[in-house]
């Protein structure tokens, strides 16, 4: 897996205006923030403004490499690219990203706060692994504050007792 390739892509095309803003998430992300581990692909977030724009940036992602599904393979990679008004969480992650040296790119890549509540969030059985992985390296007071303003029902709260028997 080549990661500085493919966020050597976004950053090129950041500079050239197709992609406004991006970051880093899911297990990559993760991984910058504790240890590696396997998974398939790279998720990466990008702002945009309408379904028309995110079509845009998917159709140019597309001259890198070869489209499949709703994942483009950039230099044999599966690149799975989202909107990151898709959760409000990431769109947080966003406007608060770390920037960190990936291989030999600096990008912007999710707190491991935002990756522990996204995890949360969607609840997969990958998902609920991470959460004790990424649950060693947060600052409990950043975590904290983002379940203050971003668990509106109290369901990640929950969801975070209910698997690691403490509380956040």
């Amino acid at each position: 897996m080549a990661i500085a390739d493919i966020l050597r892509v976004f950053r090129d095309l950041k500079q050239e205006g197709t992609v406004h803003d991006y970051l880093m998430f899911g297990s990559v992300a993760a991984m910058v923030h504790t240890r590696p581990f396997f998974t398939r692909d790279v998720d990466i977030g990008v702002a945009v403004g309408s379904d028309e724009e995110f079509r845009r940036i998917f159709n140019r992602l597309a001259d890198f490499g070869k489209v499949e599904g709703h994942s483009v393979v950039i230099h044999g990679t599966s690149v799975e690219v989202f909107p990151v008004d898709i959760s409000p969480i990431i769109q947080d992650a966003l406007i608060h990203a770390d920037r960190k040296r990936v291989e030999d790119v600096v990008a912007k890549v999710a707190s491991p706060e935002h990756l522990l509540l996204e995890s949360l969030r969607v609840y997969r059985s990958q998902d609920k692994g991470r959460v004790f992985l990424l649950d060693e390296v947060v600052d409990r007071q950043k975590l904290h504050a983002l379940l203050g303003r971003l668990d509106y029902d109290g369901t990640l709260r929950q969801r975070y007792q209910t698997l690691t028997g403490k509380s956040p």
